[in-house]
């Protein structure tokens, strides 16, 4: 799941701030004094029983990575979490997780079930953003985690590169880029999003678009770490993203089309006509997905 965010800058201290969250991203918006109303897009839900009501079955807990450098920083400044934990009345736990630095679950009141909601944070300071950048790490972030929140820590003036991939991450590639100044804003930053999505999941049912039910945690574990398993797709798509001009987005147009290295050589085989139409193959079948320079380049990886 998406979160937007907004310009925060006038409400920093308002209990009102989850909505400037969620209003773009969540199934349902701010419409003035008329209040929410349906969008396209939905979430997954926990299990309810018929007439039963959210906030009667469940509470919303946020879940760190206990190998996420924020939690260390937590464990040793107690004072800052019991501070935001009390502000917000939310509860944070710290656990070790598959993927992400952190995700929100639903845990039942009564009986013994925990699901994970459809949002997820990858937080990074700007060092270790300048250096993923370099090593090509933050793509493989990316490629892992389809929608996320991305939380940027630290000061970030006069870091062009970190501009530049915040600006690509943020804008083309439809993730959210948060900058957050210090450990402190940054929990206070969990905390609104803590409350904004218990808000959305308190509202009534038939304002809700579900996409399915909410995974357990144990099965959420199991699914990532089917996702470490390397496929031959996944070698192929480290491949692709070594060839110049290639882009996240025109390795993913790719691999819709041809998952592996095979199946594309071979599909350069069967076409007929010169070696200028079998540089532009990729760019007629994908509508301008893959550019021109994509297209060339990845014919000449592939044929030599």
């Amino acid at each position: 799941m998406t979160l937007l965010s907004t310009n925060s800058s006038s409400k920093e201290n308002s209990i009102d701030m989850p909505w400037e969250y969620l209003d773009k991203s969540c199934p349902v918006s701010k419409s003035g004094s008329a209040g929410v109303e349906a969008s396209s897009k939905a979430l997954s839900m926990p299990p309810l029983s018929f007439g039963e009501r959210f906030e009667d079955a469940y509470e919303v807990v946020f879940v760190l990575d206990v190998r996420e450098q924020l939690a260390t920083q937590i464990l040793r400044s107690r004072s800052i979490i019991e501070s935001v934990i009390s502000e917000y009345q939310i509860k944070v736990e710290v656990r070790r997780l598959p993927v992400g630095d952190g995700v929100w679950i639903a845990r039942h009141k009564h009986l013994a079930g925990e699901y994970v909601l459809d949002f997820i944070v990858e937080r990074k300071n700007v060092d270790d953003l300048c250096c993923s950048i370099r090593d090509n790490r933050y793509r493989d972030y990316k490629l892992r985690l389809l929608e996320w929140k991305f939380y940027l820590k630290g000061s970030v003036l006069s870091l062009s590169v970190s501009e530049v991939c915040c600006f690509t991450t943020e804008i083309l590639e439809g993730f959210d880029v948060h900058r957050t100044g210090n450990l402190t804003k940054t929990l206070r930053n969990y905390g609104y999003l803590t409350v904004a999505i218990f808000k959305y999941y308190k509202l009534p049912e038939e304002q809700h678009k579900h996409a399915g039910v909410c995974p357990t945690f144990d099965e959420f574990n199991k699914w990532c770490q089917d996702l470490d398993e390397m496929t031959v797709s996944d070698i192929f798509a480290i491949q692709l993203m070594q060839v110049p001009q290639v882009t996240e987005e025109v390795a993913i147009a790719v691999l819709d089309l041809y998952p592996t290295l095979y199946s594309l050589a071979r599909e350069y085989s069967l076409l007929e006509g010169d070696v200028s139409t079998r540089e532009e193959m990729l760019r007629t079948q994908r509508d301008n997905v893959v550019n021109a320079a994509a297209s060339k380049n990845i014919f000449h990886f592939v044929c030599g």
